[in-house]
């Protein structure tokens, strides 16, 4: 299933998030593979492990808290710092 899973994320999301970034292309893969961590613990957490409270929060609140991390990981400055 893991394999599957970085198949299809490796190419299908990926390509999709990178293409819409301005940017080198390391930078854009980075930025890219941040957004799918978030997004995919978010999922597993969520709907596989069930944890509570994130698993009964409703999806606005959920969006409100993790929204400026993938704006951040997409717009945000790259240093290192």
């Amino acid at each position: 299933m893991t394999t599957a899973i970085r198949e299809f994320a490796t190419s299908e999301i990926i390509p999709i998030i990178t293409g819409k970034l301005d940017g080198p292309e390391p930078e854009r893969r980075l930025r890219a593979n941040l957004v799918l961590s978030q997004i995919l613990g978010l999922a597993v957490t969520r709907y596989i492990v069930k944890i509570e409270p994130l698993a009964s929060a409703s999806a606005h609140e959920v969006a409100d808290r993790v929204a400026p991390n993938l704006q951040r990981y997409l717009t945000g400055p790259m240093d290192k710092s």
